[in-house]
């Protein structure tokens, strides 16, 4: 081997020995991300068709009510960050697991207990249901803030990208296992039915082992000696006050308009659950399998950080965001297309097998853009935070998906039922469907509005966001200084 390729080896996979100067407390909270992902994903491949067939909500309502379940966790997101800056990780950690097991509890039994135990009729016992995943949704809150300022805080400044990069692809190793290893195994042990209540509860008991792990974490512990924060009666906060200070900052103002601008393509990312499960057995049938092609975004987001890691580091933070926004948002144009249009490649002679290649590449396409882009928003929303709040900064980005979420379950919902309706498969086949009525114009819909987003980014990314958010927030937060010191000053002089 040369010398010129051996030092590029060597180079490569020293990008991944900063992560060296983590400690256990980072590895700890990568365990916990694992554990709690495994679960979510478990859930979230299953969770349209549990309610729709386990639970027995109908079509239009089962995509609603996954809507809402992210609705409420970005409800309850708000209060969650500003909570976990005042009382500190381990109690936090502690309220969102009790509630997460306890909701996923209610919402694996309450179909069941309704019906059979109290003799209730279906349609009663979906209040049990619906129970479950309010709890669920408020101990789900919890974890993106808890985890993200964890592994901030136990990441060094040089170790802190590549910690975010890895964070990302340990959580995907976890959605990888998920459908291929979990639910296609699951399913095919238990039956089309039963089998979902099992997944259900596989994801509980994930959820108690992350609970285990959060017990070791070691809160008082900073990577970066000079973010630690003393508290002092002076600088402890009631949650209102937090979130009111946090939402006049100038930096907190900005960070919103650029959520905003995402949000198209970041819609996108739901539809993974709340659309293509029914999209995938409506169009090719229930022999479909559901986890192997939801291991396949997992799985090239997996190789691909692996691979382009040390490469990512060099590029800009923002080009990176709108590259993956790009990539991922015109995946979608795979599917927009008419399935004849397929037709010309070799071999692909049926309806079923023109879906199967557009879903198969749309899914590759759309991964490689998610990891280009996930990882770094991530990161960027961490670093424009100030290091006091972050886990309030965390929590309170999560508004305009807030927003958004309820608009796309229902909306979601409702072209699926009139778009991609149980049976729509049968007249595709005898051509008795117009592009009008057709999956692929609700892709069409979808597709226009995650072009928006890199579009938007592009043409105002001068006025909101920046590669360097840390020194961009500490120039804000000194001007902001300065100016409430001159107001007090002229309030002093006047008085």
């Amino acid at each position: 081997m040369s010398d010129t390729k051996q030092n590029f080896i060597v180079k490569y996979f020293s990008e991944f020995g900063v992560l060296r100067e983590c400690g256990k407390n980072f590895w700890l909270t990568n365990f916990i991300q694992f554990f709690d992902g495994l679960s979510y994903f478990t859930l979230i491949i299953v969770f349209s068709l549990f309610l729709n067939k386990y639970c027995g909500f109908r079509d239009a309502d089962a995509p609603y009510w996954v809507g809402m379940y992210t609705l409420f966790v970005s409800l309850f997101v708000f209060a969650v960050g500003t909570i976990c800056d005042i009382i500190g990780l381990r109690r936090t950690y502690l309220i969102g697991f009790i509630l997460l097991i306890g909701g996923r509890l209610v919402l694996g039994m309450g179909a069941d207990f309704g019906t059979e135990v109290l003799q209730l009729s279906q349609d009663s016992s979906r209040y049990f249901v619906m129970a479950g995943i309010g709890m669920m949704s408020f101990g789900t809150a919890f974890m993106s803030p808890c985890i993200t300022t964890s592994i901030r805080r136990f990441t060094t400044l040089r170790s802190r990208p590549t910690g975010f990069n890895f964070y990302y692809l340990f959580m995907n190793v976890g959605a990888l296992l998920a459908g291929f290893a979990i639910v296609d195994p699951l399913l095919k042990w238990q039956g089309d039915i039963d089998g979902l209540l099992w997944v259900i509860n596989f994801g509980t008991v994930c959820n108690c082992i992350a609970f285990i792990f959060t017990r070791f974490i070691d809160e008082d512990f900073f990577a970066v000696p000079e973010e630690r924060i003393v508290k002092t009666e002076k600088s402890a906060q009631r949650p209102l006050q937090l979130i009111a200070q946090v939402a006049r900052e100038r930096a907190f103002q900005k960070l919103i308009v650029f959520l905003v601008l995402t949000l198209g393509v970041r819609l996108v990312f739901t539809l993974q659950f709340l659309v293509m499960p029914q999209y995938y057995l409506r169009t090719i049938g229930d022999d479909f399998k559901l986890g192997f092609m939801n291991s396949l975004n997992p799985f090239v987001i997996i190789t691909g950080l692996i691979l382009i890691i040390p490469i990512l580091n060099k590029f800009s933070t923002v080009k990176l965001m709108i590259t993956g926004m790009s990539i991922s948002a015109c995946s979608l144009l795979l599917m927009a297309v008419p399935p004849q249009t397929y037709f010309i490649i070799p071999g692909i002679e049926t309806i079923g097998q023109a879906y199967f290649v557009a879903i198969f590449l749309q899914i590759l396409i759309f991964a490689f853009g998610e990891l280009l882009f996930s990882p770094r928003f991530s990161e960027y929303v961490a670093r424009v935070a100030p290091k006091d709040k972050v886990a309030s900064y965390m929590s309170l980005s999560a508004l305009p998906m807030f927003i958004a979420k309820p608009i796309n379950g229902v909306v979601g919902g409702l072209l699926v039922s009139y778009l991609c309706f149980d049976g729509i498969a049968a007249k595709m086949d005898t051509g008795h469907i117009g592009f009008w009525d057709s999956p692929e114009f609700m892709w069409t819909i979808y597709l226009i509005m995650a072009l928006i987003s890199p579009l938007a980014i592009i043409l105002t990314k001068d006025s909101f966001v920046s590669d360097n958010p840390e020194e961009t927030t500490a120039k804000e937060d000194t001007a902001e200084d300065v100016e409430k010191d001159e107001e007090e000053n002229t309030v002093t002089a006047n008085a």
